[in-house]
């Protein structure tokens, strides 16, 4: 029987996120007014409506994936 090594490594896992563009600012700020708006009070009258979720499916990649490390997983961009 053959005996296999250990590795760290996990590439049957990966990572969806948002991966943000390198140093953008503007898509940071951009992000923080998102966030701002769900930590305001309950309004009846301006309710909150996540809009965020599209009923399509997109095949390919708008950015490359982050190739996995020791440290983390393949990571991709959710967009």
């Amino acid at each position: 029987m053959r005996c296999v090594k250990k590795t760290p490594l996990k590439p049957h896992l990966k990572e969806c996120r948002c991966i943000p563009p390198k140093q953008n600012a503007a898509f940071v700020a951009n992000m923080e007014d998102v966030l701002e708006v769900y930590h305001r009070p309950y309004d009846a009258r301006r309710p909150v409506i996540c809009m965020d979720e599209q009923p399509v499916q997109l095949l390919g990649e708008k950015r490359e994936p982050e190739r996995m490390t020791e440290h983390h997983n393949r990571r991709e961009d959710a967009d």
